[in-house]
């Protein structure tokens, strides 16, 4: 009898982990489909561009991708648009500003000494006089109406985070290279994190976490948690916080709602790694 139960006992987990893997499918199903985004009031919004500051810490301050970012969320009017970099590359990052500028954009550049992503965004949250701010990645693509969209949300007083979709820009690369294969991984990566996010907004109304190539806070909220944000530690050794995480669990912690956007209004462009590099991205 005892050897029985033993040897039936790989089986019975692996049915168990089975089931539960597609019980959990098949309910994530029924949940994305049953999904409905929150969509911009008609009349009176309590939040327009006008109340919007975007910042987007960069390492590099300069390069074609941050251009096309910029280019992008200008077309959004947001009130004030924050370049956060470090010293050393201030000055590239300030022909940026100065060519935004000259278009009629609001575009102000700051830096931190060493690279560190949670410092960049503190002393950029600082300088926030906007009711919500949007933190952004410097090779983000936005589409022109994400604006009212990912404010939309924020009509309910207790919303405190509003995350977007996702989608991997298309390759120059051939179908058959391996560089086109790791862009298929991240496209895989991306659309499966847009189908959870969709689905557990749905059932609770969470956000598994909101991640900072585009996702939009509450400014009092941020500018309430820097302090916590840039001195986290880890056994008493200072973490290089990740804003992800850390801001998706101050919202959970202190009782603020949070919102996954999926509608082709709300949907950024990104790039991910077309490299082993990729596999770093998903830590």
């Amino acid at each position: 009898m005892d050897s029985d139960t033993r040897s039936f006992a790989p089986e019975a987990k692996f049915c168990l982990l089975f089931a539960y893997r597609y019980i959990r499918l098949v309910r994530n199903l029924i949940a994305y489909s049953r999904y409905k985004p929150i969509h911009p009031p008609d009349h009176d919004p309590s939040f327009t561009a006008n109340n919007i500051t975007v910042i987007i810490p960069t390492l590099e301050g300069s390069g074609e991708r941050l251009i096309d970012s910029l280019e992008s969320i200008v077309k959004n009017a947001p009130h004030q648009i924050i370049l956060s970099t470090i010293d050393k590359n201030r000055e590239k990052a300030k022909i940026i500003e100065m060519s935004m500028q000259n278009r009629g954009s609001k575009v102000e550049v700051i830096s931190v000494p060493t690279p560190k992503k949670s410092h960049q965004i503190a002393i950029a949250v600082e300088k926030v006089h906007t009711d919500i701010v949007i933190l952004a990645d410097g090779d983000v693509l936005w589409p022109p109406c994400l604006v009212p969209w990912i404010l939309a949300p924020f009509e309910d007083p207790l919303m405190g985070g509003v995350a977007t979709c996702q989608r991997v820009q298309a390759p120059n690369t051939p179908r058959i290279s391996l560089r086109y294969i790791w862009w298929f991984l991240g496209a895989l990566y991306l659309e499966r994190r847009n189908f959870d996010c969709t689905a557990t907004t749905y059932m609770d109304g969470g956000v598994p976490c909101l991640s900072g190539r585009t996702v939009a806070y509450r400014t009092e909220i941020l500018q309430s948690c820097m302090e916590a944000f840039v001195n986290e530690t880890w056994f008493g050794k200072s973490l290089n916080a990740d804003d992800d995480n850390f801001l998706t669990r101050w919202m959970v912690t202190h009782g603020f709602k949070t919102y996954f956007q999926s509608h082709p209004d709300a949907e950024v462009l990104t790039s991910l790694e077309e490299s082993p590099k990729y596999l770093k991205q998903c830590v």
